[in-house]
């Protein structure tokens, strides 16, 4: 019989890993952080046996909430950038837990209520005010929305599939590019990781010259050795956020702020223009200055995923 304490267990679910922790319930840190490659795991249920394998045997667990990359309103779960598909009623059965699923962006809005303010760069002068709607979005394998009320409900949104609208010429001239490929282009197809490869053909068929496709961190690095067509691809990508997160603050009426979270921005720190994304951020006709009165940040902290599981887990946030 374990006389070890109950923990429920967290974990942030995306296209390309998986995050683990477990919390002691009443407790309010995280402990044994673990973080899995989806590819390496058939299904989800194999992904959280591997980790469980590394706990101690007489540990108990209680609960247990997946924060995934995809819609969770029906009880079959497709996640779109991961080829694991599950049944929540099945997987608790076949857990013999009470399961949680929540949408990964629900727990990094949630994580943001956990920052403390060296987490957090911000960009441009204005800071957040009680009683206003928030928002988080960020690029990883896809890219994730979500808002938080002022009575800390969540905003709901799939935003990342928004149609992408380019508002310069070279944009218009990427779009172009980019329709050869795909009959529609969403924003997601640019601000990701593989929008970043996307972004880096693109810019060196504008100049019709034949490339191999490069990964992601290819792309970054190439940025880091000079590269012109991968410099260019992160300017793209960083003028193209600011504009994206922009149009989704007066979307979702966030003038409490907007926090650029997800797994992508520490790793290209540097290679893109803060102020460029600021200011494409403010750049919306009739309404530059009410989002430039808009608190804008990029979100530091290590695992604000699993820190808003376990913020969901404490307050019943499903």
């Amino acid at each position: 019989m374990s006389h070890a304490a109950p923990v429920d267990i967290v974990a942030d679910i995306g296209g390309t890993h998986a995050r683990f922790a477990c919390l002691v319930r009443g407790g309010e840190e995280l402990s044994r952080i673990a973080t899995l490659r989806c590819v390496d795991y058939p299904g989800i249920i194999d992904a959280i046996g591997a980790y469980l394998d590394q706990l101690d045997p007489d540990i108990s667990v209680a609960n247990m909430c997946l924060a995934v990359a995809g819609p969770v309103e029906t009880d079959r779960i497709d996640l779109p950038n991961n080829p694991w598909t599950f049944s929540r009623r099945d997987l608790a059965r076949q857990l013999g837990v009470e399961l949680y699923v929540i949408n990964d962006f629900t727990a990094q809005v949630l994580g943001v209520l956990t920052l403390d303010e060296h987490e957090l760069q911000w960009l441009g002068s204005p800071r957040p005010q009680d009683g206003l709607v928030l928002a988080a979005l960020g690029p990883g394998t896809g890219l994730g929305v979500a808002g938080l009320g002022p009575t800390g409900e969540i905003i709901p949104s799939e935003g990342g599939h928004l149609a992408f609208a380019p508002t310069t010429p070279h944009e218009l001239a990427l779009l172009q590019q980019l329709w050869k490929r795909y009959p529609r282009v969403s924003v997601e197809r640019l601000l990701s990781g593989p929008g970043l490869s996307a972004l880096y053909e693109a810019n060196a068929r504008l100049e019709a010259r034949s490339v191999p496709p490069l990964a992601p961190e290819a792309v970054s690095d190439g940025a880091r050795a000079g590269d012109p067509h991968c410099s260019r691809a992160m300017a793209d990508f960083g003028a193209i956020l600011g504009s994206v997160a922009g149009e989704l603050a007066i979307a979702l009426g966030a003038r409490g702020g907007i926090y650029l979270c997800g797994g992508i921005l520490p790793r290209i720190d540097g290679l893109f223009s803060t102020e460029l994304l600021r200011a494409r951020f403010n750049d919306k006709g009739r309404f530059t200055e009410y989002c430039s009165r808009i608190p804008v940040a990029l979100v530091r902290a290590e695992h604000n995923g699993l820190r808003g599981c376990m913020l969901a887990v404490k307050r019943g946030k499903f």
